[in-house]
């Protein structure tokens, strides 16, 4: 059983630019959040576990991004067969 899949550079560029969007989308919300101010304790609770959230999820799809990155950088072996 083969378990890989073939998929273009340019395919994969295109999916680093949306994960590089979705970081920077995710991190103005987070900053959005950060202005606002509530005087109830669960409501502010409540924004800072959301503010968690989107700080991690940017962090991770970051990391994911520059993974993508340094493969598609990556200098391409040929190879002549799968099996």
């Amino acid at each position: 059983m083969n378990n890989q899949i073939s998929v273009s550079a340019d395919h994969l560029e295109v999916i680093n630019e949306q994960l590089v969007l979705l970081a920077l989308d995710t991190s103005q919300l987070v900053l959005a959040l950060q202005a606002v101010q509530v005087d109830c304790e669960v409501s502010g609770g409540v924004i800072s576990a959301v503010i968690m959230a989107l700080s991690s999820n940017t962090a991770t799809t970051e990391d994911i991004a520059d993974h993508l990155d340094s493969v598609l950088s990556a200098p391409q072996a040929e190879v002549s067969s799968h099996e």
